[in-house]
């Protein structure tokens, strides 16, 4: 989900787009570097909700639920989330942002230094021998999550002028550390929870591992849905000309 997101939402400032929104001109002999800036400005305006695009408040951005699998070896679990609230994709910073209007395509490369993810959680499985379960609410700390995305769009006409619609997309994403943090494990035994947040924490990599490209797809979701809602909404001419 569902992150990094927030990308595609930040060059606009016309017509049917609020006008605190950074616009870039096609014949702008700085097309690239107006585009990665207007990005960059635009992300952290996505802190509330812009009816005219249907776009939603993204940080804290919500998802209702979300089902990750963790592992078929020792660590082996399910979780099932609920009631999420995604917090830091507006903080993204880019290195890359750039679309191309002869290609059709965009890419974009950026890191959130912090993105946490709140939620009611129900966790089953087992670790080694050890069967696991557990019911409340957990936090999932990212550091430094790196986000790369591409986007293929093809053209389409809509009262004589021209729309991009999304016809294909990729997420790719690598972090520094990730921290878990489930209360109410094992219907509150303290002793026996502390011992699996430890393990969990101990073995990150492995876990993040496991469901990295559950991760990767909630953040493609986010982004690709941020996309359709801009681009069906506002034509190119309007953006650029």
């Amino acid at each position: 989900m569902k992150l990094v997101v927030v990308a595609l939402v930040l060059t606009l400032g016309y017509a049917s787009v609020p006008p605190n929104f950074k616009r870039c001109l096609r014949n702008d002999p700085d097309f690239k570097k107006c585009y990665l800036e207007a990005a960059q400005y635009g992300a952290s305006l996505l802190t509330k909700r812009y009816d005219q695009l249907d776009i939603p408040n993204l940080d804290p951005f919500k998802v209702t639920s979300l089902v990750l699998r963790t592992g078929q070896g020792p660590v082996n679990l399910e979780h099932n989330y609920t009631d999420c609230s995604v917090y830091g994709l507006t903080t993204i910073k880019f290195d890359i942002f750039e679309l191309d209007l002869e290609t059709n395509t965009l890419m974009a490369d950026g890191t959130i230094d912090q993105m946490v993810f709140k939620c009611s959680y129900h966790m089953t499985g087992r670790i080694l021998l050890l069967a696991v379960r557990g019911d409340g609410n957990s936090t999932i700390t990212f550091k430094r999550f790196r986000a790369k995305y591409k986007a293929a769009f093809e053209k389409y006409l809509k009262n004589e002028q021209t729309y991009y619609r999304t016809v294909n997309t990729q997420m790719e994403s690598d972090v520094e550390h990730v921290h878990f943090d489930y209360d109410n494990l094992f219907n509150g035994n303290r002793e026996l929870g502390d011992n699996l947040n430890f393990v969990l924490n101990d073995n990150w990599r492995t876990v993040f591992a496991d469901a990295k490209a559950d991760y990767d797809e909630i953040v493609r979701q986010i982004m690709t849905d941020v996309m359709e809602k801009i681009w069906g909404s506002t034509s190119l001419e309007e953006f650029f000309d």
